[in-house]
C-alpha cells in the first residue's frame, strides 16, 4: 500500500482543482488531518469542504458529489445511530473514514449503508480513487433507479444470498456481506474493472465460457432475466465454489437499462452429493467400473461412431469360471477382492478409447473400437484371457481364476447395444460349455440359437394364458414293497411350432426372464389339485407328489402364501407335498432363503434336496434341519453297475442319510441291475424309465387302478 501523506491544509472554504469530485467531510478530523490535507492536492478532489457537525450544508445539494464520514464515537455523541445518519445523508454516496486499527468501524459503516470505507493510514492513491469512483457511480445509479428496483435492491441486500450490483459498463458497485462471506472476499477488497470477466467464468462442466455474453454479470447488465445458471467461482487460493445464480437488469424511472444485479448461493455440497448419487447410479459400487445401464449407453454411442466412421467395433462378454467356488471356499470378501482386481486388470490392459463395465456378479463387458482387422479383436481377447488368468494375490491367499470370453462384432452380430451384448453373452456361454479358459466368436449357428431363444421367450410370456403348459407325472416306488407311493410333477410346454418341449429347453429362459414365479405358482396349484383328485377318486390318502422349486422362487415372498393357499384350497395333508430344492448352497448361508424354508416347514410340507451327489453340498447342509429327503442324481445311477467310485458314493450317501433319518430317492433307474444294486444299499425310493416314463394324468389314473387291484408297476413292465 502507498499511504497518502501531505501538509495539513485546513481551509474553511472550497479549493478548486481542474477535475475530480466535490467532497464534503463530516467530522472533527484530528486523526484524518494529514490525509485530508493531501487529499486536497490530488486530482480526484475538485472541492473539499469540512464540517464538524454531522449535517449537510444548506447549499450542499449544488456542490457535493461525495460525503466522507468520520466513523467513530463522535457519531454516537451526535444523538444518531450510524444507520440513521447514513440514511439522513441519502442520496449522497457516503464513504466512511477510519484508521487501520479501527477498521471494524469502516466495515460497520458499509453494513449500515455506506458505499465504502477508507483507512486513512493504510490506503494507496489507486485504491482510494477506485473507492471514490465506485461510491459516486453507485450513488448516481441509486438516484436513477426506479422505485421498484430501489425496493428490490433493499430487499436483496438484507437476504442471506450473495448479491452483486454492476452498472451498465460492468463496474462492480456493490457486494453485500453474504457475497463476501460466500466467496471469501475480504471487506477491503474492491473488484477492479476486469473482475466482471473473471467472476464465474467457468461453467458447471469445468470449461471456460467461450462467449463473454454468457458470463453471469454480463447477462444481468445486458438486461437479461435468468435463473439457476450454474457456474464455478475459481480463485488460485481456494477450492472451486459452485454457485447457482439468478440475474436481472436494473432500470431507471424511464425504464432505461442502467445496470444489473445477480443473487447467488453456494451449491457446492449439494452438487457433490448429486454427483455422488449419479456416480452410484452409473458406476458399480464395488469395482468402480461402469454399471450395466451406463455401459449400454456408452456402447450405443460407440455404435454411432462406428457407423459414421465405418470403423469396426466389438463387444466382449467375460465371465469368470468357477467363481462360485472362490466364494464358497475362501469367502465373499475374497470373492469381492478378486472382482476388484479383475476390474483393475481390465482397465490397465485396454487401449485408450476402449472401455469396460461390470454387467453383474462375476460378469464383465468390454467394448473395442477402431482395431482394424477382425483378427485384432481376437488378439485383444487373447491378451485379456492371459492377463485375467494370472495368479491373484489377495491378502495371504493365492487365487486363480480363468475367464470365458464371448466376442460379438458389429454389425454382423447385432445392430443395437442390446443385440450385440446378448450375442457376446451367447458366445461366452459357448466358450464356457467347451471347458472355459478360452474365447469364442459369435457365429451364425449361435445366432440361430439366439433367435430361437428369443422366440421361446416371447412365447413363454403368453404360454400361461394360452393354456400351453402341462404337467406330466413320473411314478416313484417304494423299493421295499415295489408299490407306487408317489409321483414327481414335471413341467412340459406344448409349443405351437416346436411341439412338446421338456424343461431343459425353456426352464433357463423362465428363470432369466423372471417368468419362473408365475409358472412356478401354476405348477404348485395344478399339481396339488391333481393330487387331491387322485387321492379322493382312488382312496389313496397317502399318495404324495414331488414339485421342483427354482432357487429364484425361494427368494420370492409369495412362495409361502402360494403353497399355503394350495393346501387350503385342496384340503391336502401337507406331508403329502414334497418340494424339491436344487441348490444346496442356500442351506448353508442365505438367511433370506432360510426364512422361507422355515415358513414352509411350518406349513408341514416336506423338503427334498435334488441332484444330490453332483452339486457342491456339504454334510453340514444336509444336517441343517431343513431336509427330509434327498434325490440321488441320475448321473450317479447311470453307470453305477460298472463305476466303482459311483457305487461307493451311493452307498456312503445312503448310509449317511439313514444315520440322519433322511429318506433317499434314486432317479434315472433304467435297468434291473441298477434297481437291484439300490435295493442292496437299502435305498428307500426309486423312479426312472424302468419303472415308468413321465405320463399324462389319464395314464396315471390307469396305473393307480392297477395298483389298487394289486398289480405293481414293475410287474406291468414299462408303459
Amino acid at each position: 500500500m502507498i499511504p497518502l501523506h501531505g501538509k495539513d491544509s485546513r481551509c474553511t472554504g472550497y479549493r478548486k482543482l481542474m477535475s475530480g469530485h466535490s467532497i464534503l467531510y463530516l467530522g472533527r478530523g484530528e486523526f484524518a488531518a494529514d490525509y485530508l490535507g493531501e487529499l486536497e492536492t490530488l486530482p480526484c478532489c475538485t472541492y473539499l469542504t469540512r464540517s464538524k457537525a454531522f449535517e449537510l450544508p444548506e447549499d450542499a445539494s449544488y456542490i457535493v458529489d461525495l460525503v466522507l464520514l468520520e466513523a467513530g464515537p463522535m457519531i454516537a455523541q451526535s444523538g444518531r445511530s450510524l444507520t440513521d445518519l447514513i440514511n439522513h445523508l441519502s442520496p449522497y454516496p457516503v464513504v466512511a473514514l477510519t484508521q487501520k486499527k479501527h477498521e471494524n468501524r469502516g466495515i460497520a459503516a458499509v453494513q449500515a449503508g455506506a458505499q465504502g470505507y477508507v483507512c486513512v493510514d493504510d490506503i494507496s492513491v489507486e485504491d482510494q480513487d477506485a473507492t471514490f469512483d465506485r461510491a459516486v457511480r453507485r450513488g448516481r445509479m441509486q438516484s436513477r433507479l426506479s422505485g421498484t428496483d430501489v425496493s428490490v435492491l433493499s430487499i436483496l441486500n438484507s437476504i442471506n444470498d450473495g448479491v452483486i450490483v454492476v452498472d451498465d459498463a460492468g463496474h462492480v458497485l456493490d457486494i453485500n456481506q453474504a457475497a463476501r462471506t460466500l466467496l471469501g472476499i475480504s471487506p477491503r477488497m474492491q473488484p477492479d474493472p476486469t473482475w466482471e470477466q473473471t467472476f464465474c467464468c467457468v461453467d458447471e462442466n469445468g470449461e471456460s465460457y467461450r462467449n463473454s455474453a454468457d458470463l453471469p454479470l454480463v447477462r444481468a447488465r445486458a438486461g437479461e432475466k435468468y435463473s439457476d445458471q450454474v457456474a464455478i467461482y475459481r480463485t488460485p487460493d481456494q477450492p472451486d465454489i459452485v454457485l447457482s445464480i439468478n440475474g436481472q437488469g436494473l432500470f431507471d424511472g424511464r425504464q432505461q437499462l442502467i445496470g444489473g444485479v445477480i443473487t447467488f448461493r453456494d451449491i457446492t455440497e449439494s452438487r457433490r452429493k448429486t454427483t455422488e448419487l449419479e456416480k452410484r447410479a452409473q458406476f458399480d459400487e464395488l469395482t468402480g467400473l461402469a454399471n450395466r445401464s451406463l455401459f449400454a449407453e456408452q456402447i450405443t454411442r460407440a455404435i454411432g461412431r462406428s457407423q459414421r466412421k465405418s470403423a469396426p467395433l466389438a463387444a466382449l462378454f467375460i465371465d469368470l469360471d468357477r467363481f462360485k467356488s472362490v466364494n464358497d471356499t475362501l469367502g465373499h470378501d475374497i470373492g469381492d477382492a478378486l472382482l476388484c482386481q479383475v476390474a483393475e486388470r481390465l482397465q490397465s490392459n485396454l487401449r485408450v478409447g476402449d472401455f469396460s463395465g461390470r454387467w453383474g456378479g462375476d460378469e464383465f463387458v468390454v467394448c473395442l473400437e477402431d482395431f482394424g482387422e477382425e483378427a485384432n479383436a481376437a488378439a485383444a481377447a487373447q491378451k485379456l484371457l492371459l492377463v485375467l488368468s494370472e495368479k491373484y494375490e489377495i491378502g495371504s491367499s493365492e487365487v486363480y481364476a480363468t475367464p470365458s470370453i464371448g466376442i460379438a462384432m458389429y454389425p454382423e452380430s447385432g445392430n443395437s447395444a442390446a443385440q450385440l451384448i446378448k450375442a457376446a453373452d451367447v458366445a461366452m456361454f459357448e466358450a464356457k460349455k467347451r471347458g472355459g479358459g478360452r474365447f469364442q466368436h459369435y457365429s451364425s449357428a449361435l445366432n440361430a440359437q439366439l433367435e430361437q431363444r428369443e422366440e421361446l421367450e416371447a412365447g413363454l410370456r403368453h404360454a400361461l394364458v394360452r393354456n400351453e403348459f402341462a404337467l406330466h407325472y413320473q411314478p416313484r416306488i417304494d423299493l421295499t414293497s415295489n408299490r407306487l407311493i408317489g409321483l414327481e410333477a414335471l413341467l412340459r410346454w406344448q409349443h405351437p411350432r416346436f411341439g412338446l418341449l421338456p424343461p431343459a429347453r425353456f426352464l433357463p429362459i423362465l428363470e432369466s426372464s423372471g417368468l419362473i414365479h408365475s409358472a412356478g405358482e401354476w405348477v404348485i396349484e395344478t399339481a396339488c389339485r391333481q393330487l387331491s383328485s387322485w387321492q379322493k377318486r382312488f382312496e389313496l390318502p397317502d399318495l404324495s407328489i414331488a414339485i421342483n422349486l427354482s432357487p429364484q422362487q425361494l427368494l420370492h415372498k409369495r412362495l409361502v402364501d402360494v403353497v399355503a393357499k394350495a393346501l387350503a384350497d385342496t384340503a391336502l395333508d401337507p406331508g403329502c407335498i414334497e418340494l424339491e430344492i436344487c441348490d444346496g448352497e442356500m442351506l448353508q448361508k442365505r438367511e433370506t432363503e432360510h426364512d422361507t424354508l422355515r415358513k414352509l416347514r411350518k406349513l408341514g410340507v416336506r423338503l427334498s434336496l435334488d441332484h444330490f451327489g453332483t452339486r457342491d453340498v456339504s454334510f453340514e447342509s444336509i444336517d441343517s434341519g431343513f431336509i427330509d429327503s434327498f434325490v440321488l442324481d441320475q448321473a450317479l445311477i447311470a453307470d453305477v453297475e460298472d463305476n466303482n467310485s459311483h457305487q461307493r458314493i451311493v452307498r456312503a450317501a445312503i448310509a449317511m442319510a439313514q444315520g440322519l433319518d433322511i429318506e433317499v430317492t434314486a432317479e434315472g433307474v433304467e435297468t434291473v441291475k441298477q434297481l437291484e444294486f439300490l435295493k442292496s444299499c437299502n435305498c428307500d425310493l426309486a423312479q426312472g424309465f424302468l419303472i415308468s416314463r413321465p405320463m399324462q394324468p389319464d395314464k396315471v389314473a390307469a396305473i393307480l387302478r392297477s395298483e389298487i387291484a394289486g398289480t405293481s408297476l414293475l410287474a406291468r413292465g414299462m408303459p
